[in-house]
């Protein structure tokens, strides 16, 4: 049967085990939310205006779901300066409200502590 086979047959064969079964398996890895979640990390911002907090969301790769309510207190040129806290859970809107106005009242402690 090995003998019946024509050059084509063979390079046919070559390309599928050389190109098509590995770009199958990438295919596949790169489709499965599970491996994908080990590979990458992933990074949301959710600005609000009324507060002038932002509320922003990471997950570093395969680890734990982190939150971070923020506001920029300073800004200078391309330079931004912000005070944060972080939470493993996510926080909901009251808490969002409350950290925004403690971040707030803190980054004012900070400014007015300040020599001119």
């Amino acid at each position: 049967m090995v003998r019946s086979l024509s050059l084509a047959n063979v390079l046919t064969i070559a390309l599928l085990v050389v190109i098509a079964i590995p770009a199958f398996l990438a295919y596949k890895m790169l489709t499965d939310p599970v491996v994908m979640d080990r590979l990458m990390s992933s990074y949301r911002e959710y600005p609000n205006q009324i507060s002038g907090c932002t509320m922003r969301e990471v997950k570093e790769r395969a680890g734990p779901d982190m939150w971070s309510v923020s506001t920029g207190f300073a800004f200078h040129g391309s330079a931004r300066w912000y005070i944060a806290v972080a939470m493993s859970t996510k926080p909901s809107d009251t808490e969002i409200a409350a950290h925004c106005e403690a971040l707030k009242r803190i980054a004012d402690s900070l400014l007015r502590a300040q020599p001119p």
